[in-house]
């Protein structure tokens, strides 16, 4: 693979909890570092969930091997498209060590689904 392909800029998010006082408990994320990476789609759906249209996008995202990449985390892509800036969130699904040579991830996730 080219690296030039992996030209997306991604921030590892993990997930930090804390309690609310009220027997409950806050989830918030933090971004703990960044990589680059190739963003493919893959599939997409929509189903009606709660009275609201909810839609369903896989992607891959392939980026070069790195451990501290688990399912716990989550990937963001933040761009900026004619003086706006937007933010894509991708809730980790699985992780693949492509042919299990330490190189690269293959990374399956899914966007626009709530954590």
């Amino acid at each position: 693979m080219a690296i030039g392909k992996l030209r997306h800029k991604l921030y590892v998010q993990t997930q930090t909890r804390t309690s609310d006082g009220g027997g409950s408990q806050n989830v918030s994320y933090t971004d703990s570092f960044s990589i680059f990476g190739m963003i493919e789609p893959k599939t997409g759906s929509e189903r009606v969930f709660g009275d609201q249209l909810e839609e369903r996008i896989t992607h891959i995202i392939t980026t070069r091997f790195n451990r501290n990449i688990t399912f716990k985390n989550r990937l963001q892509y933040r761009f900026n498209k004619e003086g706006s800036n937007y933010t894509r969130t991708f809730n980790i699904k699985r992780v693949i060590n492509r042919d299990t040579r330490d190189k690269y991830l293959d990374i399956m996730v899914e966007e626009g689904v709530a954590t």
